[in-house]
């Protein structure tokens, strides 16, 4: 074998190791389009369910706006003074409220927040859970009394429940009481179907882990309730320079937390019962 064959066979191996680097080349580059092809998908379809679910949280809280403008126009409802007597002041037509829906028990209103919302109860929890007032489909629920509750908010612990909204529908505004923006002296006004109005002074708020305990709404007897109340005091995040016995009737509200994790707690007792004007 001459020096010129000796040499053909060098180029022909540096072609083939060139052509092997080149296909290398190429075949990472493919490998490269089809993870940015993928990437790309991936980010699509993430923006079309971050869409959709955007566009039904603006339905619903478009509904429930609708819903609650017709209600209060049903009910009479008007903004009041909050430095007035809301027994007064506040009046609210429950015959057509009830004939509009006849769950209908009550009206709830704190006053300083944006909570003022017709209170109803069904025959478990989870009808109102999704439901908005009028009965359509609504994530935003609308508030509601647990259905072992009697709907006369005579029981030693009555439990309300409502969704925290982000727009600040429903019970977003118990955050405020949870974070103090509202003091440590906080009114909650319960309108009865029977035209009594119940007030209630809060004694204690906290963010707890969800659990049964805090919404346990009959006790065995005395001794059980005082457990109750002395652990429900202990877990207040805010001195509201209130007493709470055995004799007093109370209030539960509950809503979650923004990550859904754990429950906003408000907790407040009976101070007052008097006869609401027709």
């Amino acid at each position: 074998m001459g020096k010129n064959d000796l040499e053909k066979i060098d180029e022909n191996a540096v072609d083939t190791r060139a052509g092997s680097q080149k296909s290398d080349k190429n075949t990472k580059k493919r490998k490269i389009k089809i993870i940015d092809i993928i990437i790309l998908i991936v980010c699509i379809c993430g923006l079309v369910v971050s869409g959709s679910m955007l566009l039904k949280w603006l339905k619903n809280n478009i509904e429930s706006n609708k819903v609650m403008t017709e209600i209060n126009d049903i009910a009479g409802i008007s903004d009041v003074d909050e430095d007035e007597d809301p027994g007064a002041e506040f009046g609210i037509d429950f015959e057509a409220l009830i004939a509009y829906n006849s769950d209908v028990v009550g009206w709830i209103r704190i006053p300083g927040t944006s909570i003022s919302y017709s209170l109803v109860q069904a025959e478990d929890n989870n009808k109102y859970l999704r439901h908005s007032l009028d009965l359509t489909w609504n994530e935003f629920g609308w508030p509601f009394l647990d259905y072992k509750n009697s709907s006369d908010f005579t029981d030693k612990n009555t439990v309300i429940y409502g969704h925290n909204i982000t727009s600040g529908l429903m019970f977003a505004d118990l955050a405020n009481i949870y974070n103090g923006s509202l003091g440590n002296d906080v009114t909650i006004n319960i309108y009865r179907k029977d035209y009594r109005l119940l007030t209630y002074k809060v004694f204690s708020t906290y963010v707890y882990a969800p659990e049964s305990y805090y919404l346990t709404t009959q006790f065995a007897n005395d001794e059980a309730y005082s457990t109750y109340l002395s652990a429900m005091m202990s877990r207040s995040v805010i001195d509201f320079n209130q007493t709470v016995g055995v004799d007093d009737n109370i209030i539960t509200l509950s809503t979650c937390t923004r990550d859904t994790k754990n429950r906003i707690v408000v907790h407040a007792k009976l101070v007052s019962n008097t006869e609401m004007p027709r």
